[in-house]
């Protein structure tokens, strides 16, 4: 195996796939990234197991074919140091392999190719399809509400479903809740209806570019796995067994009152009370009055914060308390200058309620 390519395109192509590696895995294997050529493009490919991203690269200059296992992260960071020149890789027999790129030259010792584990195949029909920036704007409202606690693994992740002709994510963590949809560029034949782990969640959300031109194709695998495929990258994971919660239950009907605040300053004013917080003690407190909200926190240990922000709000005098950083993630990823925000009461949810997006939070009691 040989290969002559810019430093560049190596180095993103490497990061592309590195995340998936394992460096602890009892597998030594699951160390190393694989990279693959053949008369036309060069394939890299890493996996933990559970998820495994694939990046293909065209090739233009002459190749010689082949396969090699090497440790990923050893390799990126030797890619990222060598000049911005043309890097020439070659593997030999023994599984060692030769990087050179101006005047460096480095060995790297790899392992057989045919050690690491064979990614399932991708169906080509059946897909369904959706763009990029609707796929990364989905993760993006929905992620920061999964779950990181072990008691209830299926939160530890999203749900995929499709409705009609729509995308639908859900994350919850059992205190908060996010719902977001998309509408599908093609629906696929197959239903969908699953929940992709958290890991993969991440990096579909890291790889996934907000004004990339490429559509990701969505296909079910055997042995109960997902591959999402755009551009150059395709990731293929597991999916979490068990039966997700019936979100749509936990939603409550539209509220009678709403309040209506600047959104940055909002963020602002909830990210300062956050600095009174304790891991003991989480609760900000909202006092909701006509036309104004005050956002304040008291700890025994830190001293006391209190600010007030002009809203429009025409309900009743309503105090209650959340965990600040149930809304700060939800607040961040929201892209309207307003926010409006449903309120039914100090020991009811509250909503927000747009026309592709819902969000819910559970209120925490205060002593």
């Amino acid at each position: 195996m040989r290969i002559s390519i810019p430093k560049p395109q190596l180095l993103k192509s490497l990061q592309m796939v590195e995340h998936a590696v394992n460096d602890r895995s009892a597998l030594p294997i699951l160390a190393n990234v694989l990279l693959e050529t053949n008369d036309k493009e060069l394939i890299l490919t890493a996996t933990d197991l559970d998820v495994g991203i694939q990046c293909r690269f065209p090739l233009t200059l002459p190749t010689e074919t082949g396969a090699v296992a090497l440790p990923a992260r050893k390799l990126a960071t030797i890619i990222r140091e060598l000049p911005e020149e043309l890097v020439v890789l070659e593997a030999k027999k023994n599984h060692t392999a030769t990087v050179q790129c101006g005047t460096s030259s480095f060995r790297i010792p790899g392992l057989p190719a045919e050690d690491f584990p064979t990614l399932p195949v991708r169906p080509e029909e059946g897909k369904s399809i959706i763009a990029q920036a609707a796929l990364k704007a989905l993760i993006t409202q929905t992620a920061h509400a999964m779950s990181s606690e072990e008691t209830r693994f299926i939160l530890n992740g999203a749900l995929l479903t499709i409705q009609k002709n729509d995308l639908v994510v859900v994350a919850t963590d059992g205190r908060r809740l996010a719902v977001a949809r998309a509408p599908l560029t093609v629906k696929g034949e197959l239903p969908l209806h699953v929940v992709v782990p958290a890991k993969t969640i991440r990096e579909l959300g890291r790889l996934l570019q907000d004004d990339a031109p490429d559509d990701v194709s969505l296909a079910l695998l055997k042995d109960h796995q997902l591959a999402f495929s755009f551009g150059a990258a395709t990731v293929i994971t597991r999916l979490i067994e068990g039966q997700f919660p019936q979100y749509e239950k936990v939603i409550p009907p539209v509220a009678k009152h709403k309040v209506t605040a600047d959104r940055q300053a909002l963020i602002d004013a909830i990210r300062r009370a956050s600095l009174m917080t304790t891991a003991t003690s989480q609760a900000v407190v909202f006092e909701l009055e006509e036309k104004r909200v005050i956002v304040s926190k008291e700890s025994a240990e830190l001293g006391s914060s209190r600010e007030e922000l002009p809203v429009h709000y025409t309900g009743e005098r309503t105090t209650m308390a959340f965990n600040p950083e149930f809304w700060l993630d939800v607040l961040k990823v929201l892209e309207t200058t307003d926010v409006a925000i449903e309120i039914s009461g100090p020991e009811r949810p509250a909503v927000i309620r747009q026309p592709e997006f819902t969000y819910v939070v559970l209120p925490m009691k205060v002593a």
